[in-house]
């Protein structure tokens, strides 16, 4: 069962990527709770289809590697524009839109990889 190794990634992905968004503002206001939530739904999305199909080894593995990939793809592109962020003076000055579109395109992952295991599960019956 590879549900508990992906929930773990899930959950370090997550802290992960919390911690490069936060260290690139100045303050975490009350308004920004719900963008952090955004930023999370992905990584609650997987860690949910993993734990629906904990039973099942082969989906299990499957969605671990998908999870690895998309974790770590995001984080990398999160930490590229933390770093240029905190180094280019003129990268402050435009618009940081990897931290809306990094977590827009794991969304759309993730629910199209949910979407693909629940055709399998009713094709299978």
């Amino acid at each position: 069962m590879a549900d508990h190794p992906t929930r773990s990634v899930c959950t370090l992905a997550a802290l992960a990527s919390l911690i490069l968004v936060i260290s690139g503002v100045p303050g975490v206001r009350m308004g920004d709770l719900p963008f952090l939530v955004f930023l999370l739904v992905p990584y609650l999305l997987l860690g949910l289809l993993a734990w629906r199909d904990r039973e099942r080894r082969r989906l299990s593995a499957v969605l671990f590697v998908a999870m690895l990939v998309l974790s770590l793809a995001g984080t990398i592109l999160l930490g590229v524009d933390s770093y240029r962020f905190h180094t280019v003076p003129e990268h402050r000055l435009v618009q940081r839109m990897t931290v809306i579109v990094v977590p827009m395109l794991q969304s759309a992952a993730a629910i199209v990889i949910g979407l693909m295991l629940q055709a399998n599960r009713s094709r299978r019956g």
